[in-house]
């Protein structure tokens, strides 16, 4: 998938590769959804590449065919395991010590870290060693969706690589070429809800996100008129807790920007400073999702205090 946005990516790395200005440890972070993580294998294949031709590399040579058979013996990833949540510190440990080794093919080797920020602390101190005295012609690269989540002592050592989300009108037109049956609406709503991420905004458009986050929005507003969800309703909920947190969070801001129909307006009479905490409750609850809470209950109680807050007795 050609995701044209990263191209300006691309061809800076590549001249900082080309000029020797490119460290032995960039991040790639930013938001969720902007194909961070393509951008890195990009960079991998780019540096272990043996003929790059016009800043790409050339998809022919031994170590190009090697890479697309995920075969390569120079690159060493660290993913979490299967049965953890976290990356742990034998995992990090196999990567720098992968990372210490002769080249096999061309001089170079290349540790890759998709999910930095779910390391835990002792994975964390095996890599900073790593990051303190790199080998000779060796990169370790990180991607982060949250770099805050990162010991700032790792964070310094890294070459940050911002990756922002495109401007609207080229998501639009990128989402038109993917989903050509998609309407306006539904478009321009998967970009507001994904922060202007074009493959978050994808995956709303082909699944049933945005069906999910109308029908929470009519929830709050029932909420408003003194119609609770029923615990099916909140049951099916808490099956995709971060989901539905996140669409909580955003109608909240919606109605805090004043988006409301003018119907609307005559059942809600938000109060901005309500407002603000409900959302900051429901970023909470985000953050707790897959956490042992009970997300039923969490969710029930936060609408409860929205329909308490905002309710006009219809």
């Amino acid at each position: 998938m050609t995701l044209p946005w990263l191209k300006s990516y691309q061809r800076q790395l590549d001249d900082s590769l080309t000029h020797e200005r490119l460290g032995h440890a960039p991040m790639v972070h930013g938001p969720a959804g902007l194909g961070k993580r393509g951008l890195a294998r990009w960079l991998t294949a780019r540096i272990l590449c043996l003929q790059p031709a016009a800043g790409q590399p050339c998809g022919q040579c031994q170590s190009c065919r090697l890479l697309e058979s995920d075969t390569h013996p120079d690159l060493f990833i660290a993913a979490v395991p299967e049965d953890k949540t976290q990356l742990p510190v034998d995992v990090i440990r196999d990567l720098t010590q992968g990372l210490q080794l002769t080249p096999s093919i061309g001089s170079t080797r290349v540790g890759l870290v998709e999910e930095a920020d779910r390391m835990n602390r002792n994975a964390g101190n095996a890599l900073l060693k790593t990051l303190e005295e790199p080998s000779s012609r060796a990169w370790l690269i990180l991607v982060s969706d949250d770099p805050d989540a990162l010991p700032a002592t790792v964070l310094s050592r890294c070459q940050k690589i911002i990756v922002h989300p495109p401007d609207g009108q080229a998501a639009r037109t990128w989402l038109r070429a993917q989903a050509p049956e998609v309407g306006e609406p539904d478009i321009d709503l998967a970009l507001q809800a994904s922060g202007g991420a074009p493959l978050r905004a994808l995956e709303l458009l082909e699944g049933d996100g945005l069906a999910f986050g109308r029908e929470i929005r009519q929830t709050m507003l029932d909420a408003v008129c003194r119609q609770p969800p029923s615990p099916a309703v909140l049951a099916a909920w808490s099956t995709r807790p971060a989901e539905a947190w996140h669409w909580l969070a955003h109608w909240v801001r919606d109605f805090m920007d004043s988006a409301l129909a003018p119907e609307e307006r005559d059942v809600l009479a938000p109060d901005p400073i309500a407002l603000a905490r409900l959302w900051q409750q429901a970023l909470e609850g985000r953050a707790m999702a897959g956490t042992p809470v009970r997300a039923d209950l969490l969710l029930g109680k936060w609408l409860l205090e929205w329909g308490a807050q905002f309710g006009r007795q219809s």
